[in-house]
């Protein structure tokens, strides 16, 4: 009479439950990559990689990619970002909505790049009733009711970084 499991069938258990162990801390591993999706409020520190990095929006920012400065290796990542508008002040300091052209024969809404020290690009993103100020260096992104209001926040930031020449 046969008391117990054979080697064989011992090791297709093992096998069994191996397969599945593997699957689930797969599924786990991804599941705890996957990001948020970008969205106005989080862009600024969510754009994450090693150096200069770019997004860069098409399709009135419905498809949006991440890819490093100076690389042509695009990776597509999930976004929030819809019907929004960029504004640069011109010279006069008056905000002008910014045309980034084309990619791939689709039409630019945003292109925003964070550099390895952290600051980013300066500019103006209108959403809704919202403005989003991006200050260019490590300030926290300023959230303003009109564009107007957003403009003097960059002009004072300006004024503000001009005179800490005073101390040096």
């Amino acid at each position: 009479m046969k008391k117990g499991f054979t080697l064989i069938e011992l090791l297709i258990v093992i096998a069994i439950i191996s397969l599945f162990g593997f699957l689930i801390f797969d599924f786990l591993k991804q599941a705890q990559i996957k990001k948020d999706p970008y969205t106005i409020k989080n862009l600024k520190k969510t754009i994450e990689g090693s150096g200069n990095v770019e997004l860069l929006c098409i399709n009135k920012c419905t498809q949006c990619f991440v890819h490093a400065i100076g690389s042509d290796d695009m990776q597509e990542v999930a976004s929030n970002l819809k019907e929004i508008h960029a504004y640069l002040l011109d010279k006069d300091d008056n905000p002008q909505k910014i045309d980034f052209g084309r990619w791939e024969d689709n039409r630019i809404c945003l292109r925003f790049r964070r550099y390895a020290n952290g600051s980013s690009t300066q500019i103006i993103l209108a959403s809704e009733d919202k403005y989003f100020y991006f200050p260019s260096y490590f300030g926290e992104v300023g959230i303003h009711e009109s564009l107007e209001d957003a403009a003097d926040a960059w002009i004072s930031d300006t004024k503000v970084l001009r005179s800490k020449g005073n101390y040096y």
